[in-house]
């Protein structure tokens, strides 16, 4: 493949780049701190600064988003930026709280390690210091990884400890704002002069229902307002900014599986899914080809079984991703009941009978077959699975008793 040299600015100096793409042989040849295009053997493309690597995986941040993976899924890689140089100039310029700046006045103050809050044009909101700024980009220090932001893509800058609620939200100012709620983002179905959408809604509540066809969320402790899946950008449970950041440091971790089970590995970003690195049993306790499943249960027991093996009962989101993978699917192996691909009979076959009962990721009997033991919203108890359930199907699990059709299988994370 022929390089094509082009030239980029960077601060106040002009790098001249080589755009290679070519099948990635080795991560010596990937550089931390620089940024990259990455195509993935997935179909899916990423671009942002390689953070940190080891000999098999890396991981990358594309605009304050960690995305980890090994090297055999990159297919090829485009470098599209050097590491940026650490900027000298330290400057203490003191700004009032929640100052809202236009960006040719930021660049012209240059308030560098200022804690800003930049709002884009499409709705999405980054938090970090002030690490440079010219004319063309902004460069801002999140966590220690540099995120360069476009001059053309900004819609709005604010200085000091400004809350999320910048973004145009329908939340009322009399919640009590250390109360921790659940966050939807939805697409604005409005649009500004020019026919563009206007910035992403905030909405800010407590979720009271989140199946087919979409979200409702309770506003303000009365209102209650739903969402089709559609319409939702994204969603955070019972967390605080801090938290979603803890998510992504989570994510970004490496996690390796033992024998016996599979990773499930949903990128943070994907739209209506959440953070999730987490490893699944593949086969209903005891994990094992050909056994049946251990039933009788009950939930405390559950438990405690799976934390003598290092591992614990998996939380009922985490069980509804590794069942529907990331096309969402209604059962494992698609959107279409076929009632001969797993067992819906009440009586309990051998695990891994069924050699159609697999979900994308490769977990066996998730639907049909035992009904199985999960956490929902902390520590209740909850069954999902059985015959005839769909993968987003959670029954009451009826105080955690031992029942003949309940047993379950161990999930293990950072």
């Amino acid at each position: 493949m022929i390089p094509q040299k082009f030239f980029r600015v960077f601060t106040v100096i002009l790098f001249i780049c080589i755009n290679v793409a070519y099948p990635i042989h080795s991560l010596d040849e990937i550089t931390v701190g620089a940024t990259y295009r990455m195509n993935l053997t997935t179909g899916d493309m990423l671009e942002g600064m390689v953070d940190s690597k080891t000999d098999t995986s890396i991981i990358l941040d594309c605009k304050g988003n960690a995305y980890t993976f090994n090297a055999g899924l990159i297919s090829d890689f485009t470098l599209l930026a050097p590491p940026p140089l650490k900027n000298q100039q330290k400057q203490s310029t003191a700004f009032s709280e929640s100052e809202v700046v236009t960006y040719e006045t930021l660049a012209q103050r240059n308030p560098t390690g200022v804690t800003l809050e930049i709002t884009l044009k499409t709705g999405i909101l980054f938090r970090g210091k002030l690490s440079s700024i010219d004319n063309d980009n902004i460069k801002l220090d999140i966590d220690g990884s540099l995120i360069p932001i476009s001059h053309s893509v900004v819609d709005k800058i604010a200085i000091g400890n400004v809350s999320a609620k910048s973004l145009t939200s329908d939340t009322s100012a009399s919640q009590t704002p250390t109360e921790i709620l659940d966050t939807v983002v939805v697409k604005n179905s409005e649009f500004d002069e020019e026919g563009k959408p206007k910035p992403n809604v905030l909405v800010i509540g407590k979720i009271l229902r989140d199946d087919k066809p979409g979200i409702t969320i309770l506003t303000n402790g009365t209102q209650a307002t739903s969402y089709t899946f559609d319409q939702v950008v994204r969603v955070f449970r019972h967390t605080s900014e801090d938290g979603e950041e803890d998510q992504i440091k989570r994510y970004a971790k490496s996690l390796f599986c033992p024998q016996g089970m599979i990773l499930i590995d949903l990128p943070p970003g994907k739209a209506n899914r959440p953070y999730f690195k987490v490893c699944i049993d593949k086969y209903e306790f005891p994990n094992k080809e050909g056994a049946l499943p251990q039933v009788n249960v009950s939930f405390s027991d559950a438990k405690t079984l799976c934390e003598n093996q290092g591992k614990r009962l998996c939380s009922s989101d985490e069980w509804r991703w590794a069942c529907s993978g990331l096309e969402g699917y209604i059962y494992p192996y698609g959107r279409i009941l076929e009632k001969e691909n797993c067992n819906t009979s009440s009586s309990i076959e051998t695990s891994g009978s069924r050699n159609k009962c697999v979900s994308k990721f490769g977990v066996v009997d998730m639907v049909g077959n035992v009904f199985e033991w999960v956490r929902e919203k902390g520590e209740n108890a909850s069954a999902m699975g059985g015959p005839l359930s769909k993968c987003q199907t959670v029954s009451p699990g009826s105080g955690g008793d031992a029942k003949p059709s309940i047993g379950f299988r161990c999930c293990k994370s950072n």
